[in-house]
This record gives structure tokens, C-alpha cells and sequence, in this order.
């Protein structure tokens, strides 16, 4: 099961822009969730301009990505004290769905599902790294092997680490040094 799987250390909105149309079958990545509103519609217009299939973008509810989705997923984090702040905790983050390629119906029902409860493998890795088996789901139920991914903002490689074992070629894009040199080589 031989596939592509680039990492690139670089900024996003950069490399993004000089990207062809329509070069990627999905994009899956959990965007920094400081972005103001001209920085997400920026991206947004560059994740539809390169992706001919699916977006799907994490997002926490009290600054969500691009209103309207085409469909609206929920991770229902564990408790932990990390989601805990001055105010009230944040145990669930939106996922937001854009677009339609691949539907792959042949699928138990239990992984169609729009709220996952998965748990994170190892914290320790990534503070804001996403459960590999929500990953997984996501990505069988989007795209085909051999498809393409793209993650612009890669954190810890978990996409890239999960295409490649489904057999997906993924590009992945992470700006900051120390984390592409632990995770992304």
C-alpha cells in the first residue's frame, strides 16, 4: 500500500494560495481557533478553490468557522482539567462539513453518527490533537483509497499518520518549527 504523504514546514496562508484548483478529494484539519473573521474567510475561499470534494473543519462553538455548513458534526470531549478555563469548560467542539465527493453507505450505521465520543490517544503529543479513530471514521466515510487529503495546519501529523495507514495520499502543512520537527519528519 505505497501512497504520498508530504510535510511541509511553512505557512498555510502562503502555500495555500499557490495551490492549483481543485488538486485535493478532501481537506480534514482543526484550523488555530483565534482566526479572526477576514483570516477564516480567507482560508474557507482557499479550501473551496483547491478541494473537488469534501471540507471538514473543526471548529469551537464560541468562534465557529463558516456559517452555513452543508452539515454540522460534535466531538463530546472527555472531562478533563485542560478544558477547563475561568468560565465554563468547553466539552464539545463543532466539526463542520462543506461539500460532497465520496459517501461510502457500505459502512455499519453506528459510523454515520454525527456526535463521535472518542478519545484522545495520547495528549501528550499535541494539545489540541484530535482522536485518531474519529479520524479514521471521517476519512473512510469520505474518501477512497488512493484519494488525496490535504491538513494545513497539521499539529501533530494525526491526519497524515491516519491517511497513510487507510492508504490516502495526504499533504500536510505545519508552521510551527519545533512541532513539524517532532511530528512531521
Amino acid at each position: 500500500m505505497s501512497n504520498i504523504d508530504m510535510r511541509v514546514n511553512g505557512n498555510s496562508f502562503e502555500i495555500l494560495s499557490k495551490m492549483d484548483d481543485k488538486s485535493f478529494d478532501m481537506i480534514l484539519t482543526d484550523v488555530p481557533y483565534n482566526l479572526d473573521n477576514w483570516q477564516k474567510r480567507t482560508l474557507h475561499n482557499e479550501f473551496i478553490r483547491i478541494c473537488k470534494g469534501v471540507i471538514i473543519v473543526f471548529s469551537p462553538p464560541e468562534n465557529q468557522w463558516i456559517l452555513p455548513a452543508d452539515q454540522y458534526l460534535f466531538w463530546i470531549k472527555p472531562i478533563s482539567t485542560k478544558n477547563t478555563s475561568k468560565n465554563y469548560s468547553r466539552f464539545v467542539e463543532m466539526i463542520f462539513l462543506y461539500g460532497k465527493n465520496v459517501w461510502n453507505s457500505d459502512r455499519h450505521w453506528s459510523q454515520y453518527t454525527n456526535v463521535f465520543w472518542d478519545l484522545v490517544d495520547d495528549a501528550g503529543l499535541h494539545s489540541f490533537r484530535k482522536p485518531p479513530s474519529m479520524i479514521e471514521r471521517l476519512i473512510l466515510n469520505h474518501t477512497n483509497e488512493g484519494q488525496s487529503i490535504l491538513d494545513p495546519f497539521a499539529g501533530s501529523f494525526v491526519v497524515a499518520n491516519v491517511a497513510k495507514k487507510l492508504g490516502r495520499d495526504c499533504m500536510s502543512i505545519e508552521l510551527d518549527k519545533e512541532l513539524f520537527e517532532k511530528y512531521g519528519k
